[in-house]
């Protein structure tokens, strides 16, 4: 009875934690265009017929274990950890300190191979990608609605503006391999995204 129990997990969610383990090991190891089921199936102890299964594609599953990864990290979506700290400089700080968490988890090789495959500008992935860009915007809106509500003055922007803190961090993480410390988001910060969105000058036409 034991061994049906054990049997049981390992076709749930252990055999698909093995199979996410399996596939982020070898992309570090063969690369992510090198990656094959049949290579993951055998690293992972199982079948290929179980990955086809779940899986049409090497990228659908490595997306869903940038997914998963990142609900882990933050415990949910995004937009629901964002919290007013009192500035909107506070409140950059905290985004991308959540989304450097977050890549910090998923871990260079998936992400580098997400944007890989967004780059190739197919259907399945304009499809992916608009709908992270509207979950990213929606996140910018929720921010500045803080910081509008504490008598900021927001510069106004279009939505392509709005995904620049997104972009920001996931070029620094391209470029700067050795990691992002804090002294560095500060300066994304107070050097780039602060004159982007807050206006500080009380003659401008800013959104109160």
């Amino acid at each position: 009875m034991n061994k049906v129990g054990r049997n049981t997990r390992r076709r749930g969610d252990t055999l698909t934690e093995d199979i996410y383990k399996a596939a982020i090991e070898l992309i570090k190891k063969v690369g992510y265009t090198n990656l094959t089921f049949q290579q993951i199936a055998q690293a992972a102890k199982t079948s290929r017929t179980v990955l086809y299964r779940r899986w049409k594609t090497t990228f659908e599953l490595i997306y869903d274990i940038m997914v998963y990864k990142m609900k882990n990290t933050l415990g949910g979506e995004l937009i629901d950890r964002i919290e007013d700290t009192g500035s909107l400089r506070g409140d950059l700080l905290q985004l991308l300190t959540l989304y450097q968490s977050v890549y910090i988890e998923v871990e260079h090789e998936i992400m580098n191979a997400i944007l890989f495959e967004l780059g190739q500008n197919n259907d399945k992935m304009s499809e992916l990608e608009m709908n992270a860009t509207n979950k990213n915007i929606f996140v910018m809106r929720k921010l500045l609605e803080f910081a509008k509500k504490r008598g900021e003055v927001i510069k106004e922007v279009s939505d392509e503006t709005l995904t620049l803190p997104f972009d920001l961090i996931r070029m620094e993480n391209i470029l700067r391999q050795d990691g992002i410390d804090e002294k560095r988001l500060e300066v994304l910060v107070d050097e780039i995204l602060l004159p982007v969105f807050l206006d500080n000058n009380p003659t401008s036409k800013g959104i109160i």
